[in-house]
């Protein structure tokens, strides 16, 4: 998945530099240099580590054992705003 992320993400830089008159060459020996730079930082990925639970009963179940507030975050519509 990651790999496929980074290399969306190349192909669209690529395709936004095509636009213009200098068009970077992409090599195989550039290929870990890109990756690296497009690649998100630790801090960017920081919500992997929450313990996400896959359903509102399981959340409720373990607000209310451990005593803590739950956040229910709920929204209608296309996640970017595009409607």
């Amino acid at each position: 998945m990651r790999n496929t992320l980074v290399l969306c993400s190349l192909v669209a830089l690529v395709a936004g530099c095509a636009t213009t008159s200098r068009v970077p060459a992409l090599r195989e020996a550039d290929f870990e240099r890109w990756r690296a730079y497009l690649a998100p930082r630790p801090e960017e990925v920081a919500w992997r580590k929450i313990p996400w639970l896959p359903s509102l009963a399981e959340g409720v179940a373990l607000a209310n054992q451990v005593e803590k507030p739950l956040l229910l975050w709920v929204m209608n519509g296309h996640p970017l705003g595009c409607t």
